[in-house]
């Protein structure tokens, strides 16, 4: 009765989790460039296979060890382009990111709302950071007056001189970056060149990877498994009280 107290309280602390990250998902399903997050499940191994040892067939701890969260993952599956006629705007199509920095550190994002500073450097539109070139260093030099071309693979030209072109990069591996909030990203791995499935569209938004409709039925499903899990935890609570009053009058 004791296991199933154990596996039932797993299973709530799953789904717990499960609504934490669906939740932030729905926060998110208007902001551009948004990649959605998943909760991976993992069942574990009867408890003397996870300590190494041998199982008896005959024992109870042939029994499965349950299910728990294992990891959370992000799902970077590219999102639908919206039209903003804005020259400004830029979305990243296939598995790259522009290089965005503070001046202390450097950051990866998908989202292309971008502006001009007075002085004529390029940076993201909320929150004024600096958008670096394939050279490495932020981008100078642009007429704000001016409406620029972004090419496919990130030249700036403005009265047809190219004045820049947009680092468009991808990590090593995806799932090793850490998730900062505000649309960034930061990494350990190493940084190249975008592969060659990747472009830019001058004038358009990637939407966010939540889709809503999804996440709610998501969102339903997963709350009543926790009721679920917690009305187990409940009743065998109750029926383990009532053995221990049965005992107790013996």
């Amino acid at each position: 009765m004791l296991q199933g107290l154990y596996f039932s309280a797993q299973g709530a602390q799953l789904q717990s989790l499960r609504q934490d990250v669906i939740a932030n998902n729905l926060a998110n399903a208007g902001t551009n460039g948004f990649k959605r997050d998943l909760v991976q499940a993992q069942a574990f191994l009867p408890q003397a296979a996870e300590k190494g040892g041998v199982v008896r067939p005959d024992h109870l701890e042939k029994f499965p060890g349950g299910i728990g969260p294992h990891a959370t993952f992000t799902d970077f599956a590219q999102g639908s382009l919206q039209v903003t006629k804005n020259p400004w705007d830029v979305a990243v199509t296939g598995t790259g990111f522009l290089h965005v920095t503070d001046g202390e550190g450097n950051f990866l994002t998908r989202d292309g709302r971008l502006a001009i500073s007075q002085q004529g450097q390029l940076i993201t539109r909320d929150h004024n950071l600096a958008v670096l070139g394939t050279n490495g260093r932020p981008i100078l030099g642009l007429d704000p007056g001016v409406i620029p071309q972004i090419t496919a693979n990130g030249t700036v030209v403005q009265n047809g001189v190219e004045v820049a072109q947009l680092a468009v990069v991808a990590p090593a591996d995806l799932q090793a970056m850490e998730k900062l909030g505000d649309n960034l990203y930061r990494t350990n791995e190493a940084i190249g060149r975008a592969p060659l499935d990747t472009s830019v569209k001058q004038g358009y938004l990637e939407a966010s990877g939540t889709q809503p409709m999804k996440e709610m039925l998501e969102l339903i499903e997963s709350s009543r498994g926790f009721e679920a899990n917690l009305n187990m935890i409940k009743a065998q609570d109750e029926a383990l009280g009532r053995l221990l009053q049965t005992v107790g009058r013996k």
